[in-house]
């Protein structure tokens, strides 16, 4: 999901869409499994636009949430308010989550080496 922002994603965690027995169920009685799990296995989300809550350490909740593995940065540019990846998370991230994030999830959602 491109320009989607991320943020809405980690409320798949909770909720209705959880719960196979639950209020959404009952609009999807098709789906063998809670729609989070779909999202989780189906969904890759990007960082333009990215979140910025109040507390930095909350967007690493928000991605931890959603999958490190299932997030890639997006710069956005040539737009005027493009996000330069050495400032775009007010969070410190370690050396593993950087190379998911900018390098390797891209690499595993496009089969490339």
């Amino acid at each position: 999901m491109i320009e989607g922002g991320f943020a809405w994603a980690a409320g798949a965690r909770a909720g209705a869409w959880t719960s196979t027995g639950s209020a959404c169920a009952q609009e999807t009685p098709h789906l063998k499994r809670p729609p989070s799990e779909y999202v989780r296995e189906h969904f890759w989300f990007t960082t333009q636009p990215i979140e910025e809550p109040e507390q930095p350490q909350h967007l690493a909740d928000i991605i931890g949430w959603i999958g490190w593995d299932r997030l890639m940065f997006s710069t956005d540019y040539p737009h005027w308010d493009f996000d330069d990846p050495q400032q775009a998370f007010k969070v410190e991230l370690t050396d593993a989550q950087k190379a998911m994030i900018f390098r390797d999830n891209a690499k595993a959602l496009y089969g490339l080496q």
